[in-house]
């Protein structure tokens, strides 16, 4: 996913579907183990050739990935 993916994915949650700007946001991991986490932080880094890439900090391990979640991501 791009950075201008992930803002479009944002953007049409808040406008089209209603979602508060003051949402948590949160990581899901592990498919076959799934638990889902916050998010401490973002940067970007550049790499030796010139590439851009951006970093979420995984923050605290908040539990369980609910069902309906792991549903609605297709797991």
């Amino acid at each position: 996913m791009t950075l201008g993916e992930l803002k479009e994915e944002l953007e049409y949650l808040i406008e089209h579907e209603g979602v508060s700007e003051n949402v948590d946001v949160r990581f899901a991991s592990q498919p076959n183990w799934p638990f889902e986490y916050s998010i401490n932080s973002m940067t970007h880094v550049e790499d030796d050739d010139g590439n851009l890439a951006i970093y979420m900090e995984e923050g605290s391990q908040l539990g369980y990935l609910a069902e309906h979640a792991k549903e609605a991501i297709g797991w």
